[in-house]
């Protein structure tokens, strides 16, 4: 089981105008790292909320050998207990 960030920063705003250059492009492309290397890689992986930043919300990535989706869902199950519950957020109020 191996525990990692969601992302290398803090999401980002839907459609970012600041990702129109190639430099922007880039800061995204390797924020998101994580999110892009474990499927290209054939590991199951699970996003579990932890709580908020703000009104950000941030959480943990959980990953597990091939074909052990169920220890992801066992980690994931115990993280939520402990955490902050996740709640509803609304766009159209950011």
């Amino acid at each position: 089981m191996l525990l990692m960030p969601v992302s290398g920063e803090l999401p980002f705003p839907d459609q970012p105008r600041s990702a129109s250059d190639d430099a922007s492009f880039a800061r995204v492309w390797h924020a998101q790292l994580p999110q892009i290397a474990i499927p290209f890689m054939g590991l199951p992986g699970l996003t579990v909320s932890t709580g908020l930043v703000g009104r950000i919300p941030v959480g943990v990535q959980l990953v597990s050998g091939r074909y052990r989706e169920d220890l992801c869902l066992l980690a994931g199950e115990a993280i939520e207990a402990g955490g902050t519950p996740s709640a509803a957020i609304d766009p159209a109020s950011n």
